[in-house]
Formats: C-alpha cells, sequence, structure tokens
C-alpha cells in the first residue's frame, strides 16, 4: 500500500499502542512508537512526524511535557498533536489546549474515530501550509524584486555615469562633469543607504530569535550636543539630496540625554523625515519637533503631503510601502520597520497618524535617561 503520512503513537499501554500501530500501517501510514514520554520527544525530533498522537497519563513525562517540549522545539513545534485520554476532563482539555494541542481521542476509541480525527488534522495541516507556502512564495517574490530594483537602479546609474566620464568626459563641460559627480554620489548613496538597511533588518531578525543580542540596539545614550548634530545631518539631507531646504523646520526644546544610543535615533529621525521628504511635493513643510514630556522625550514628524492609509503600526511590515498604487516610490519598504523595531528595543512607542492628501504625522517617543 502507497506511504501516507508519518505518525508518532507515545502510549505507554503495550496493546493500545501495538493496536493503534498495526491500525494505522493497515491504512498505509508510516509509523513509529515511543513507550513514554521521554523517548517520544526523542523520537519525535529524529523522525519528524507529520503528526504525533501522545496519551495524557504516562510514566516520567506525562503527555502535557511531551506537548510543551514539542512546542519549544522549533524543527517539530508546528507538528499537529493529539491527546489520548481515559477521561474528558475540562481543567485537562484548557490545559492542553493552552498548550497548543490540536485535539483529543477518549479511550476507549473506535478505529473510525481515530483514523477520522488523524485526516481531520493532517488535511487541516496541509491547508495551512499550503497557505504558508503561496505567501512565503509571495513574500519572497516581491522581496527579490524590490531588492534587484533597489540595488540595480542606482548601480547601473553609477556605471553608466563612471563609462559616461571614462568614455567621452573630454567633451563635456566643467558643469557637466560636475553634475554628473553628484549624480554618481547620489546614487552610490542611495545604494549604501539600502545596503545598510538591509543588513540591519538582518541584526533585527536575528535578536528577535536570540533575546540576549537586543542588547546590543538598546545599550547606550545620545551624549552631548545630539540635537545640533541630528539638525546639522536632516538639513543636509533637505538641502543635498531633495533641494528642499527652505521646507524644512526643526525645533528641539528642553533638550536632555536620552538613553539611546546616538546613531540608531539619528537612523530613525534620517528614516522617518525621508519619509516625509518621499510623501510632499516642494513647498510643503517637513516640521520636525522635540519636547520633554513626563519621563520621555516625544519627536514628532509632520508633513503636509500624499498621506497613505494606515490603522495600526503592526500594519508595518518588511519590505511593505504604503501608498505605492498611488505613488512611485523608492527603497526597499523597511524603514518604518526598522524604527519601530528600533523604538521597541528602547523601551520607547511609535504612532503614526496619515490621511490620504492630508498628510502624515509620526511620533517616536524614548526614555530620558535615568540619572544614577
Amino acid at each position: 500500500m502507497e506511504n501516507k503520512a508519518k505518525v508518532l503513537i507515545i502510549e505507554d499501554e503495550q496493546f493500545i499502542r501495538e493496536n493503534m500501530q498495526e491500525l494505522l500501517e493497515a491504512k498505509g501510514y508510516q509509523v513509529r512508537t515511543a513507550i513514554n514520554g521521554k523517548q517520544g520527544v526523542l523520537e519525535a525530533v529524529d523522525f519528524r512526524p507529520s503528526l504525533i498522537v501522545c496519551d495524557v497519563m504516562m510514566p516520567k513525562m506525562d503527555g502535557f511535557k511531551v506537548l510543551e517540549q514539542i512546542r519549544k522545539t522549533s524543527s517539530i513545534q508546528n507538528t499537529p498533536f493529539i491527546f489520548l485520554t481515559a477521561k474528558v476532563d475540562k481543567l485537562d482539555i484548557r490545559q492542553g489546549m493552552e498548550l497548543g494541542a490540536d485535539d483529543y481521542i477518549t479511550k476507549p476509541f473506535s478505529t473510525k474515530e481515530l483514523i477520522g480525527a488523524i485526516e481531520s488534522r493532517l488535511k487541516r495541516q496541509d491547508k495551512m501550509s499550503n497557505q504558508y507556502a503561496k505567501v512565503k512564495h509571495d513574500l519572497e517574490t516581491s522581496a527579490f524584486a524590490t531588492y534587484y530594483y533597489e540595488f540595480n537602479t542606482p548601480l547601473q546609474a553609477i556605471i553608466n555615469g563612471a563609462n559616461l566620464l571614462l568614455g567621452a568626459g573630454k567633451s563635456f563641460s566643467e558643469k557637466q562633469v560636475q553634475d554628473m559627480h553628484i549624480a554618481i554620489l547620489k546614487s552610490a548613496l542611495r545604494l549604501n543607504h539600502s545596503l545598510s538597511n538591509l543588513m540591519l533588518f538582518e541584526e533585527i531578525k536575528r535578536a528577535e530569535v536570540h533575546p540576549e543580542l537586543s542588547t546590543m540596539f538598546s545599550n547606550g545614550q545620545t551624549g552631548g550636543m545630539w540635537s545640533q548634530k541630528i539638525k546639522n545631518e536632516l538639513q543636509t539631507i533637505a538641502r543635498e539630496i531633495y533641494k528642499r531646504a527652505n521646507d524644512l523646520d526643526i525645533q528641539f526644546n528642553d533638550v536632555t540625554d536620552l538613553g539611546i544610543n546616538f546613531d540608531y535615533l539619528l537612523r530613525m529621525l534620517v528614516e522617518v523625515t525621508s519619509n516625509a521628504f518621499k510623501f510632499s511635493s516642494a513647498g510643503q513643510k517637513v516640521i520636525i519637533t522635540g519636547n520633554k514630556i513626563d519621563d520621555d522625550y516625544v519627536f514628532a514628524i509632520t508633513d503636509s503631503g500624499n498621506g497613505f492609509i494606515i490603522n495600526s503600526t503592526e500594519e508595518i511590515q518588511p519590505f511593505k510601502q504604503f501608498g505605492k498604487k498611488h505613488f512611485e516610490q523608492q527603497g526597499l519598504g523597511l524603514g518604518l520597520y526598522l524604527v519601530k523595531q528600533l523604538v521597541g528595543f528602547n523601551r520607547g512607542d511609535f504612532t503614526i497618524q496619515s490621511n490620504i492628501n492630508e498628510g502624515t504625522k509620526v511620533t517616536v517617543s524614548l526614555p530620558i535617561l535615568e540619572v544614577a
């Protein structure tokens, strides 16, 4: 008979264990068994079953502990899990469901009940896996296309500009050569910005998996003169990148040291300010303020540009660009996500209010440095 899914049976009663194995193998399933919870966890890691059927009451490690270990083990944590129990106790069922059990079968059970429960859970798992695979494929395809466009566009501008200067540079005026140098520099800066964001994204992903790494984002302080340094940087961006020096207004009040690394603070404000310029037009003001409110320092970045639809910061995800259907955009779609994560690592608060054709206001609240 054709092999089907792999099923692991964890059951200390030999008669029940062997009967279940015989029934499932007759239906074409690949079956492996374990006589107690500890052995069951080891078998699960080695066998990588499609589904686990496990008794609740067992020596050495009961079914609840088995399920807890399964859900903590990344390679098998999503495996469908069915409990076998000699009694139906609401507290037991609640405990199992809280740990992530998928179903309960009460002893004694019929062949139809056992096979029905297993097939039902496997069908549901297949459906979920297919949905996940589709989402993953769509995301990877979208991310790859974004990568290629965002890296290739400035790279080609650099290559073409350099080739023009090398091949026909003598025929250009001094002003034309200078303009070409500036264009190459802008493309290089855009490429560097995209690569830097991608590297930071990968570092944040690692910190989310290994929380002990999060201290690399949360340890530090702004130090003196941070407000003037940030003003200078943002004014340079407004003047050199967007040619909108007169559109930028910055006012930092009650300046004090903050409990965040200066480089990360600068990065957050650069990202949000750049977005404000991208989503607005020449002549529309970009206003940045900073004020001390209780134990926080609150930054507000406001523009009166295009705006976009957003209902919650939960919608801010990697490689997602808001308003892309209506406005052409540059970038990987990582900027706001990186800002949100950095604010979170530093015990801050991040909000966005935006309306189409009315503009956007981004608020970043960060804790003031505690003085020992």
